[in-house]
């Protein structure tokens, strides 16, 4: 790189305050955000306010889409594409839920920093990243660099459901123009190259309604439920034959996340149901496509309906089948995060995989760009309780998103 892009890049990072970070992040953290169906006040609309409140006051472009009623997607941007390149830093302003909050030793929206971490529900995933973003974009603007491009910063809805805010972003013509984006998930800050596929298959099973003493006059799903429950480890066991070895991916997984009986309406101790609900979560590896994954789960609901007659199983995927995604060393984006990498911490980048799916997912099937995966946060903490972010994480990321941002538009 030319001096002057390095001295650009060291100015830009010489802006960065670290207390102006933690703060960020802390507010962010603060902020509930679940979204809770049936509930309109619920919603990621109250930290799209701020985030959007925050990008005025530091002079980015900004547009908020109303996504559906009360789920706003918030993007701001510094620079015109004009011919260059466009990057994206993408963040999600959703959070899971928190469970029982007798459960955390720090209130879960309570931000506390305590011993260089800072805990809360979306800490690490992924209102850190996001903070760290929101501060990369502004130092960026704060160090006069000449872009020769468009630096987009997106806060997006509805990631951890079915990803409503990246499906609208990639229709908007700030979306349509993206040259590739760094999706800021907490991956310890190492440069994720692959991301894991994934199915949820929402399983209807139904059986015939009776009276719990006299289960012959009936056909009980829940038995059907576990019948295909038995079948789920040699589900996995096909989809790890069908998949290709991954440096960097864990092999596929099945995992049922939601079992329920009745399908509908209110269950009684002496009445057998006449259906049931099941959700798997299948985690894909490069390889089969969307019909071989299919063909799969067919088998395992064929095989359960066979052992118990009378029931019937049917399922669909939730959001369509994501499969996985990679990109290869020798793309720009990723050299010039590599460089960035090294640029900040003075070691050379580690090389990784997202063990799940992200909104990078999206981006990359749907507009074919190529994307990164980095930001601050242990890999297993999401959707913990106690979940946390390391402050050193958070301000390291922050710094690399600045160099990376500097290194791809000033090229």
């Amino acid at each position: 790189m030319a001096r002057r892009g390095r001295a650009t890049i060291a100015a830009a990072l010489s802006s960065i305050d670290d207390a102006e970070l933690i703060a960020l992040a802390r507010d962010l953290v603060r902020i509930p955000s679940v979204f809770r169906p049936g509930d309109p006040t619920a919603t990621e609309a109250p930290v799209a306010r701020y985030v959007e409140r925050w990008f005025g006051k530091q002079g980015f472009g900004v547009e908020v889409h109303e996504v559906v009623p009360g789920r706003p997607n918030v993007v701001a941007w510094l620079g015109d594409k004009d011919g260059g390149p466009s990057l994206l830093l993408e963040g999600h302003t959703d959070v899971v839920t928190e469970g029982d909050p007798r459960e955390w030793t720090h209130p879960p929206f309570g931000a506390e920093l305590v011993d260089g971490r800072i805990y809360g529900r979306g800490a690490a995933d992924m209102k850190g990243g996001l903070a760290a973003a929101m501060i990369a974009a502004a130092a960026v603007r704060k160090s006069g660099a000449t872009l020769h491009g468009r630096l987009v910063i997106g806060a997006l809805v509805d990631e951890e459901g079915d990803m409503l805010g990246v499906h609208h972003f990639c229709t908007t013509p700030l979306g349509r123009e993206l040259s590739g984006a760094i999706i800021c998930e907490p991956e310890q800050n190492e440069v994720c190259l692959e991301q894991r596929g994934v199915v949820w298959a929402r399983v209807l099973i139904r059986g015939r309604m009776a009276h719990g003493a006299m289960p012959q006059a009936g056909v009980n799903p829940i038995s059907a439920t576990g019948a295909l429950l038995a079948e789920v480890p040699a589900l996995e066991k096909r989809l790890r034959r069908l998949s290709e070895k991954s440096r960097y991916l864990e092999p596929p997984t099945v995992t049922p996340t939601i079992v329920q009986a009745p399908a509908e309406g209110i269950g009684q101790s002496n009445v057998i149901p006449s259906s049931a609900r099941l959700t798997l979560d299948v985690r894909l590896g490069p390889g089969p496509d969307g019909d071989a994954v299919a063909r799969e789960i067919d088998v395992a609901c064929q095989r359960a309906m066979a052992l118990c007659p009378g029931a019937t199983i049917e399922w669909a995927p939730i959001n369509g089948v994501r499969l996985a995604t990679r990109v290869e060393r020798s793309e720009p984006l990723v050299q010039a995060v590599a460089s960035a990498v090294r640029q900040v911490t003075g070691r050379p980048a580690r090389f990784g995989g997202v063990p799940g799916s992200t909104d990078g997912t999206i981006l990359r099937t749907s507009l074919g760009i190529p994307i990164v995966t980095l930001g601050p946060g242990k890999r297993l903490i999401p959707h913990q309780v106690d979940e946390y972010v390391e402050v050193s994480e958070l301000v390291e990321a922050a710094r690399i998103y600045t160099a990376a941002a500097l290194n791809f538009l000033q090229q």
